[in-house]
């Protein structure tokens, strides 16, 4: 490069430094001298003064499910049961190794010993959530819990106080939020639940700048104080289409900043009729459409997404039961066979051929079928019967063949018993 180039490359840049430093005079009135260090020191952030050795590992309030100190949303359909579950996640962290109702919840082991938790709800009266409370934990394990859980019931406090509004065209945290900010700071709190979002947006949650401020205070809220802080929300009404994580994720309602700008996220929606027939027949039990819901994380700046956990509604309390371990205990017996059982089937096939009433290898052929037969005295999964039927016919251990007595009508004829 040529000298008087580079001469005139210095010179824009001293220009440029002037004009900057008298743009922040002009901004702060003092010279950058006067005003000491400089907000962002990049030089603080080197490597090798802040990133040095093995980083800290995730601290956990629930194991694999919830990081501590992490700001999220619970998303999920009216009458689901968010806020009871909600509930009961504060009863779980205030209790810690007094074990109230076990450590298995939203999908995980909850981590860690007593805490405050403080569960704040505009949409249930104190008397509702006096219910709520004696359904989940038995008055004499009330003590355990008496000094740690805090129930705010915004209907019985004065009424219902926005933490955020929008003055002038501007959004802004109003005072009712930096007072509840000082009292969760001066508690100590682990976790905090607000319930539901809608009810302390006095601004429109679908502008992203109202989730953007919202996300940003409550953010500042959990590294002051270290603590978990919840938020609830609706998700859309067509839950006809939420069939998986990626689609309960785009379900959420409102903007789609209000998921970018927490750090997790956690959806509830219904088990759909297939599966919820499924689950049903595995466990014996006649399912109604919000008796069995699927859960998930949904977005997580720590570790992405999870896999679905299953929750059963208690047909006492309401409260969804986690019971995933079980339920896929129960449909992994009802996909598969035992040796003596396919043995069994084999001979059944074997007699009825000779006997002149043969299997039937179509799924039409009703309980004649073979994959019926199995489904009924196996107590085994229909889906489950068809993969099995289709690995012995590769093999060649079934056939389907006319049947000498049976003419036009193909039927099953079993020849080398399988093994498992």
């Amino acid at each position: 490069m040529a000298d008087d180039t580079i001469l005139e490359w210095e010179e824009h840049l001293q220009r440029l430094r002037e004009k900057g430093k008298q743009d922040r005079k002009r901004q702060y009135g003092m010279d950058d001298e006067e005003r000491g260090p400089a907000l962002i020191d990049l030089d603080r952030w080197k490597v090798k003064e802040r990133f040095q050795g093995k980083a800290e590992p995730i601290e956990w309030l629930i194991k694999d499910v919830l990081p501590r100190k992490t700001v999220g949303l619970i998303a999920s359909m009216g009458g689901i049961g968010k806020s009871m579950l909600c509930l009961d996640l504060c009863i779980r962290v205030a209790a810690g190794r007094s074990n109230i109702g076990g450590t298995n919840v939203l999908g995980g082991e909850l981590v860690g010993t007593g805490s405050k938790a403080v569960f704040i709800t505009a949409e249930d009266s104190q008397n509702a959530v006096h219910r709520r409370l004696n359904s989940i934990v038995h008055l004499s394990e009330i003590s355990k819990i008496e000094d740690n859980l805090i129930l705010l019931p915004m209907s019985d406090a004065g009424g219902t106080r926005p933490f955020l509004i929008n003055r002038s065209g501007e959004y802004q945290m109003t005072e009712w939020w930096d007072d509840l900010c000082s009292e969760i700071e001066r508690i100590e709190c682990e976790l905090l639940v607000i319930d539901p979002l809608q009810s302390f947006i006095q601004a429109d949650i679908n502008d992203p700048a109202a989730a953007q401020c919202y996300w940003s205070a409550v953010s500042q809220l959990s590294a002051q104080c270290k603590t978990t802080v919840l938020t609830t929300h609706h998700m859309r009404k067509d839950n006809a289409k939420i069939d998986g994580v990626f689609s309960a994720r785009a379900g959420i309602r409102g903007s789609s900043a209000l998921v970018d700008g927490c750090r997790w996220s956690y959806c509830l929606f219904p088990v759909q009729n297939n599966d919820l027939k499924r689950i049903g027949k595995a466990l014996g039990e006649d399912f109604g459409p919000l008796d069995l819901v699927y859960g998930a994380v949904v977005k997580s700046n720590e570790f992405g997404m999870s896999g679905l956990s299953t929750y059963v509604r208690d047909k006492h309390t309401g409260l969804l039961l986690d019971k995933t371990d079980e339920i896929n205990r129960i449909i992994e017996s009802s996909s598969t066979l035992t040796q003596e059982q396919v043995n069994k089937l084999f001979a059944v096939a074997k007699q009825k051929y000779l006997d002149d009433e043969p299997f039937s290898g179509h799924h039409n052929g009703g309980n004649n079928y073979i994959g019926q037969y199995m489904v009924n005295h196996f107590n085994m999964d229909l889906n489950a019967a068809k993969k099995y039927l289709q690995k012995w016919l590769d093999g060649r251990n079934i056939k389907t063949v006319n049947h000498p007595s049976k003419h036009h009508q193909k039927c099953i004829r079993t020849y080398e018993i399988p093994d498992v």
